[in-house]
């Protein structure tokens, strides 16, 4: 980022630079008390401008970056026993837990948080159903 231009950044701003080297401001992060709404204010910023885009576009990271971006949304792979343990959390008992693991290692999907909500949330729905039967 040219250094000229750094008296137009203020804390909070989220900027993208193109090929072309100009810089634009694509969202605004303000100041939070929790870290849940800073969470999710960081990817609503990446949101709008990934909705904004006419054109294709590349994202380079780093490895910590990408990491830190999987965790924050809730992607990043956990092991295994880690998947079991969070089902375990929900009220799900352990063979149970063992059975949709094991689902999951046969379909070659990954262990993520993300995957345990959906597992409850779809429980939860066909418990719905069922009762409304």
């Amino acid at each position: 980022m040219p250094t000229d231009n750094i008296k137009e950044i203020m804390d909070g701003d989220v900027f993208i630079q193109d090929k072309e080297g100009n810089i634009k401001k694509i969202a605004e992060i303000t100041q939070f008390e929790n870290g849940f709404a800073e969470k999710d204010d960081a990817v609503d910023a990446i949101r709008y401008y990934a909705e904004s885009m006419q054109t294709e576009t590349t994202f380079t990271m780093d490895k910590a970056s990408a990491r830190r971006l999987h965790k924050m949304v809730g992607l990043e792979t956990i092991t295994r026993k880690r998947f079991k343990k969070l089902l375990m959390g929900c009220g799900l008992q352990r063979n149970d837990a063992e059975i949709i693991a094991e689902a999951f290692h046969y379909n070659k999907i990954r262990y993520t948080p993300l995957a345990v909500q959906n597992v409850i949330e779809t429980i939860i729905k066909e418990a719905e159903k069922e009762e409304e039967m």
